[in-house]
C-alpha cells in the first residue's frame, strides 16, 4: 500500500449511488455450499471447509498526467474468491507453496445482474477449479513432510459461525466524473516550470464484502475507501531524479479534503521540490536522526509491523523458488526502549481505516496488548495457527487471492514520557553536539514501500541492504532554526534494533491512515492505491545513531524537456 495520511475536512461534492446487498447473490453462494458438500474426485477426500468471500459494490479509478487524464474507470464491481480447503484442521491443502502448484483459492468475476443461473454457473466453476487443485496440492504437500521429525501446527483453527445482516451502510462515494476531475486538476497543480513529471491516481471503492461458509457464517460487512495520490518528479541536469509525493486517504466522500485544499498542497509540494532539485549534492550522514509526523507512522509501520505478526510461514516443497517469508514473530524479544508500549485496537468507532468489525475470516477483531516495557508480550493472528499462538485475534486479512495472514489494524505505540517538539529539537541537537555535528537530520516523511521505484538486491559479500525506504522530505536542522533541505538520501543497514535506540519522544501528527500489505517482499507489490486499511498512532521519535548515503547519479536526458504555454 501505499501509506496514506487522513485528512478530515469536508467536500461538496454529490455522492456516487452505491449498490444495495443482494439477496440474490447471497442466495447462490448458499446454493453451491450445499451441492459442494457432494464433491469428490475418486481416491480423493471432499472439502471440509469452504468459504465464499465476495465483493460487490462501485469502483473509479482515474490516473491524469500533467493536467490531462490518461485513463478512467467507473465500473460496478463484483467477484468472489473462493477457498476450498481438503483434509481436515489439523492437516489440510493450505499453508504450502511449491513451484508454481495451485492453492485450493480461485477468484472470478461475477455477472453484475442478479440472475441465479448465471451467478451459480460462476460460482460452481470457481468451487470445482479450487477444489481440484486443493487435492493436488494436499498430495505434494504430504509427500514434502515424509521424514519430518517434528509436525508442524495444525493447519486452521475452529472457530464459532457469524450471522450478520447488511444493516450497516457503506457511506458515501465520489462518482467517475468527481474522480477523473479530481485527478487532473491535481496532476496539473504540480505541473509547474522545472517539473519533468506531474501524475496524479484517485480511486474510489465502496460496496459490500459478503462471507458465506460452510461452518455457517452468513455475514454483510460494509468496506470502501477513497486513495488519492499525486507524485511530482524534477531531474537535475546531472541526470539525478528527485521525487516528492502527497496522499490521502479516507472512507467517506463527506469527510474528505475538498479540491481547493488538495490542489493548494499540490502546488506547494511542487514548488518545494523545485527548490530542493536545485540544493547542493547531499553528502553522507551519521548521527542523531529525528523522525516526525508522517515519517514516524512510516517508521514504525516498516519496523515494527513484521515483529508481532504472528503468522507462520509456508511449508516449502523441497524444490520450491518463492519470495522469501517474513520471519515469525518471538514473544520475549526486545523491540522498543524500557517503559514503551504498543496495542492494536480494530474494535474502536473513531472512523479511522483500520478499524473493523470482521476480518476477512469471519472473527471479530479484539484488542491485543502487544508490548509492554518495551518487550513483546502477544501477537497478532490469523486463523493460521502457531506453535506459540493457536486462537485467532480476529486480525485475519489479506488481498485477492492471497492466503488470509495476520494483518495490524489500528496500532497505537506510547512513550513513557513525551516532551513537547520544541524540546526534542533541543535535545537531538545536544546529542549531535557530542558526536561533533553541528545539526541534526529531521525527516518528515519516508516513501510508503509500494511507490519505490527500486528494490534492493544483495548477493553475499556485499554491502547491507537499507532496510527502510528513503525519505522524500528532510532537512538538516541547526541551534538557529534553520532546517535546510537535503535531497537523495539513502539509509543503510536500518532493521528492527533501530527502534531499541530511540532516545526521547514527542506528540505525533496523531492516527495516520495508511494502505499496506503482508510484511515481506509483497508489501512493495500492492500498487500505488491498493492495499489493506491500517491506522497508526505513533509519536514522533528520535533515534541516538543512522547511517544515510548520497544517492548515485543519474543518466540525463538527451533531449532538453520544455514546457509549452497554450
Amino acid at each position: 500500500m501505499i501509506a496514506l495520511v487522513a485528512i478530515a475536512l469536508s467536500v461538496a461534492l454529490a455522492a456516487a449511488p452505491i449498490p444495495a446487498a443482494s439477496p440474490a447473490l447471497q442466495a447462490a453462494l448458499e446454493a453451491e455450499l450445499v451441492r459442494t458438500t457432494a464433491m469428490k474426485l475418486p481416491d480423493a477426500s471432499a472439502p471440509y471447509l469452504v468459504l465464499y468471500d465476495a465483493l460487490d459494490g462501485n469502483v473509479a479509478d482515474s490516473v491524469a498526467e500533467d493536467g490531462a487524464l490518461v485513463t478512467s474507470t467507473f465500473e460496478r464491481y463484483r467477484n468472489v474468491r473462493t477457498e476450498v480447503r481438503v483434509g481436515d484442521y489439523t492437516v489440510d491443502s493450505s499453508n504450502f507453496s511449491g513451484f508454481g502448484e495451485p492453492d485450493g483459492v480461485e477468484t472470478r468475476r461475477l455477472p453484475l445482474e442478479d440472475d441465479p443461473v448465471a451467478l451459480r454457473r460462476e460460482v460452481w466453476l470457481s468451487t470445482d477449479s479450487a477444489y481440484k487443485h486443493a487435492v493436488e496440492t494436499l498430495s505434494h504437500k504430504l509427500a514434502a513432510r515424509r521424514g519430518q521429525q517434528e509436525p508442524p501446527p495444525p493447519d486452521y483453527q475452529r472457530t464459532p459461525p457469524v450471522t450478520i445482516g447488511a444493516s450497516a451502510h457503506p457511506g458515501t462515494a465520489f462518482s467517475g466524473e468527481e474522480v477523473s476531475d479530481l485527478a487532473r486538476a491535481l496532476s496539473g497543480a504540480a505541473s509547474i516550470p522545472g517539473v519533468e513529471a506531474a501524475q496524479a491516481e484517485v480511486r474510489d471503492w465502496h460496496g459490500w464484502r459478503l462471507l458465506v461458509g460452510s461452518e455457517g457464517t452468513r455475514a454483510w460487512t460494509p468496506t470502501g475507501n477513497i486513495v488519492v495520490r499525486v507524485e511530482a518528479t524534477v531531474r537535475r541536469a546531472d541526470g539525478v531524479e528527485v521525487r516528492d509525493a502527497r496522499w490521502w486517504v479516507g472512507r467517506d466522500a463527506a469527510d474528505f479534503p475538498s479540491m481547493a485544499t488538495l490542489t493548494a498542497e499540490a502546488s506547494a509540494m511542487a514548488t518545494a521540490l523545485v527548490a530542493l532539485a536545485a540544493a547542493p549534492d547531499p553528502t553522507p550522514w551519521l548521527g542523531p536522526v529525528l523522525f516526525e509526523g508522517p515519517a514516524a507512522a512510516e517508521l514504525f509501520s516498516q519496523l515494527l509491523a513484521p515483529e508481532f505478526v504472528g503468522t507462520r510461514p509456508e511449508e516449502q516443497d523441497d524444490h520450491g523458488a518463492g519470495s522469501p517469508e517474513p520471519p515469525t514473530a518471538r514473544i520475549g524479544r526486545r523491540l522498543l526502549p524500557l517503559g514503551w508500549s504498543a496495542w492494536d485496537d480494530p474494535t474502536t468507532t473513531t472512523g479511522a481505516g483500520g478499524e473493523y468489525t470482521l476480518d476477512h475470516e469471519g472473527v471479530a477483531p479484539r484488542r491485543v496488548d502487544l508490548v509492554a516495557d518495551g518487550v513483546l508480550k502477544d501477537v497478532l493472528m490469523s486463523r493460521i495457527p502457531s506453535k506459540v499462538r493457536a486462537a485467532s485475534t480476529g486480525h485475519g486479512r489479506g488481498l485477492g487471492s492471497d492466503r488470509r495472514g495476520a494483518l495490524p489494524g489500528f496500532v497505537h505505540v506510547a512513550a513513557p514520557k513525551l516532551s513537547s517538539v520544541k524540546q526534542l529539537r533541543k535535545q537531538a541537537l545536544k546529542l549531535a553536539k557530542a558526536v561533533g555535528s553541528d545539526s541534526v537530520l529531521v525527516i518528515q516523511r519516508l516513501q510508503p514501500p509500494a511507490m519505490v521505484q527500486q528494490l534492493d538486491v544483495a548477493f553475499s559479500g556485499e554491502g547491507p541492504l537499507s532496510g527502510l525506504t528513503a525519505p522524500y522530505e528532510a532537512c538538516r536542522l541547526y541551534a538557529d532554526g534553520r532546517c535546510e533541505s537535503v535531497r537523495n538520501l539513502r539509509f543503510v543497514g536500518v532493521d528492527r534494533r533501530a527502534l531499541r535506540d530511540i532516545v526521547g519522544a514527542a506528540a505525533g501528527a496523531g492516527p495516520i491512515d495508511m494502505l499496506d500489505g503482508p510484511p515481506g517482499p509483497q508489501r512493495y507489490l500492492i500498487g500505488a492505491t491498493g492495499g489493506v486499511p491500517t491506522t497508526w498512532d505513533v509519536p514522533s521519535v528520535l533515534l541516538s545513531e543512522m547511517e544515510l548515503d548520497a544517492a548515485a547519479s543519474g543518466e540525463p536526458r538527451v533531449l532538453k524537456i520544455e514546457r509549452v504555454t497554450p
